[in-house]
């Protein structure tokens, strides 16, 4: 870890001090305690009627129940774990393929891209499908879908694994994102941009990811909400897949435009 992030082998204060990291935000802490007490400024998201009821506010999710059937999900965790994954941030493991974006240059790595997996296509192929029957703003949003960017990353609860709340880069990833949940359960936490840094929340959303689900994010939820996973809720090992493309103003670079062309040419 390194900054704010932290997992189980970084929890104790000294420890960052003789690293050089900073202390843990309370966001986080303050977050989970919270959800534990049933707050009142916790509200859950319904599956059934996909928002949430008392948080007009709260737009641009969606959820697929069983977007992948036991024997699916089996294989796709088969392929997956046939690759190799790297320690990551925050407690976890990841596999990444796609080009590696420079943020603070606001450009393309140099690094070449790693070519996307082979299970990408299927999973798009089912995405296609299964927006069909969504609302119109999902199909509007997802319609026509190409990932460019692929990322797994693997949950241990006793690694302390967790996801910071972010919003992801607007320059370096489109306006969709969209994610599996492999092997158990998850629950994806929002809480509003404004929540930074040690802020508290005036409002807690808690979106379930039954394993093997998948969800989708646009709209507001993309821009004017932050999402984490914290650790309190990782209580197995579980594995995500999430599929992002491009923003526009990476895809304008100079690196962007000539590793389009090259893609376009290969397909």
């Amino acid at each position: 870890c390194t900054g704010v992030r932290g997992c189980a082998a970084c929890r104790d204060p000294a420890l960052r001090r003789a690293h050089g990291l900073h202390p843990r935000p309370e966001l986080p802490g303050w977050v989970a305690e919270q959800v534990r007490a049933g707050a009142a400024c916790v509200h859950g998201f319904d599956l059934e009627q996909q928002r949430v009821a008392g948080v007009p506010g709260f737009e641009g999710v969606w959820v697929w129940p069983e977007f992948h059937s036991r024997a699916e999900a089996a294989a796709l965790l088969e392929e997956i774990d046939r690759g190799r994954f790297s320690p990551a941030q925050s407690g976890k493991a990841k596999q990444h393929f796609g080009a590696r974006v420079n943020f603070k240059r606001r450009k393309l790595a140099a690094s070449p891209p790693t070519p996307l997996p082979p299970y990408l296509t299927a999973i798009e192929e089912r995405l296609a499908q299964r927006i069909r029957r969504a609302s119109a703003s999902v199909r509007s949003a997802f319609a026509g879908f190409r990932a460019t960017d692929v990322f797994v990353l693997r949950y241990e609860p006793e690694q302390g694994s967790n996801l910071d709340f972010h919003v992801d880069d607007s320059f370096a990833y489109g306006d969709c994102i969209f994610g599996l949940s492999l092997e158990s359960d998850g629950v994806l936490t929002f809480v509003p941009v404004e929540a930074d840094g040690d802020a508290q929340p005036s409002t807690i959303v808690r979106v379930p990811l039954p394993a093997r689900s998948a969800v989708g994010l646009f709209g507001p939820a993309r821009t004017t909400w932050q999402h984490g996973i914290l650790a309190e809720d990782v209580r197995a090992r579980r594995t995500s897949v999430t599929l992002r493309t491009w923003g526009a103003g990476l895809a304008a670079t100079e690196e962007g435009v000539a590793l389009q062309r090259r893609l376009q040419e290969r397909d």
